[in-house]
């Protein structure tokens, strides 16, 4: 479920990162080029998009998180000197992230570092809304409402048909999450989000720091709206490496 750069054996981490709804591996891979080769960026491919177009997506989050782990632990740790690693999700992707880093910890393979952003902690996740049980275009319509596709998309009606099967599963995934209390992950983590995003409450993001028994809980803020990650790639992509860094320092000093 993932696809890699070519510079695995010189990267001092291994960054997994999970796509918001509807997307793909597209939003990542100029990171791949941009932070190689301290960093080894591995874009999850979920079902029904990218390489994985002719399978059925899937509708439930804690199935795409165990299909995730599963595809993960050969890459991850199929070496006997495994690289360290974290995983980075945005808006659906992050509780994804979330729910990916806990049954990797379960299995004895906590990431060095998660990073969630632009979503509301687990707890708060489960939606209030049921948008994906609405008919195509009204759906469609709340979409675009919520900056999910842009208004421009609406004018290809190909693309929206191609499109519409992966953002539904994917609204179905968030929309039917139910959050299953556990102990805290005993990893650091660290919260990111646009400054002028209304999607996430930003009394809740502190909340975030409940899933953690790790201190402190990093959070940062960006310039930008909750579809950030591009229009200040660079000083996102610059912080990233500094966390990333010190997760990575961290993790080697733990094993000495």
């Amino acid at each position: 479920m993932v696809r890699s750069s070519t510079e695995r054996d010189v990267c001092g981490i291994r960054l997994v990162c999970f796509p918001q709804a509807g997307g793909g591996t597209l939003a990542y891979r100029p990171w791949m080029a941009m932070l190689s080769p301290d960093v080894d960026v591995l874009p999850v491919v979920l079902p029904g998009r990218d390489s994985k177009f002719s399978e059925p997506p899937i509708t439930d989050l804690i199935l795409l998180a165990q299909a995730a782990a599963e595809g993960l632990q050969p890459v991850l740790f199929g070496q006997e000197h495994a690289v360290s690693y974290a995983l980075f999700g945005h808006s659906l992707g992050a509780v994804l992230a979330y729910e990916t880093a806990r049954i990797l910890s379960d299995a004895h393979h906590p990431p060095a570092l998660l990073i969630v952003s632009g979503s509301a902690p687990p707890h708060r996740a489960a939606a209030t809304h049921t948008y994906h049980a609405l008919p195509d275009e009204e759906f469609i319509t709340e979409v675009v409402r919520l900056g999910g596709v842009s208004r421009a998309a609406l004018e290809e009606p190909e693309l929206i048909r191609v499109m519409l099967p992966v953002l539904r599963a994917d609204f179905t995934a968030a929309e039917t999450y139910e959050h299953v209390v556990g102990p805290p992950l005993d990893c650091p983590v660290a919260v990111y989000v646009g400054d002028t995003d209304s999607t996430v409450p930003r009394a809740q993001l502190t909340e975030w720091d409940q899933v953690t028994s790790v201190r402190p809980v990093r959070h940062r803020t960006f310039a930008g709206d909750h579809f950030y990650l591009d229009d200040v790639r660079r000083p996102l992509l610059r912080a990233l490496r500094d966390d990333l860094k010190e997760a990575a320092g961290a993790a080697q000093a733990g094993r000495r």
